[in-house]
């Protein structure tokens, strides 16, 4: 697998999180990324705290349809939301 980086102002396609099952398919949606969190931190709209790091950093990402900020891990992310 490639790893890709993203920068600070990326549209990005991602794989929303939450309200589904084990085994139920997330729906796809776009947003920004306004910042990339490197050390644990409370982030996003509930301010729970993500285990980001140097190696594993968290996207905070701001959906574009809800306007909610959401830190996702990089495995989240399909690609720039420009590319399609």
């Amino acid at each position: 697998m490639v790893s890709k980086s993203y920068k600070v102002g990326d549209r990005v396609t991602y794989h929303a999180v939450g309200g589904g099952s084990a085994g139920t398919n997330n729906s796809t949606t776009t947003g920004e990324i306004i910042e990339i969190l490197t050390e644990p931190q409370p982030a996003g709209e509930t301010g729970n705290t993500v285990k980001a790091s140097e190696k594993e950093p968290r996207y905070l990402i701001k959906n574009d349809n809800t306007q909610k900020e959401t830190a996702y891990k990089l495995d989240n992310i399909m690609g720039l939301a420009d590319e399609e």
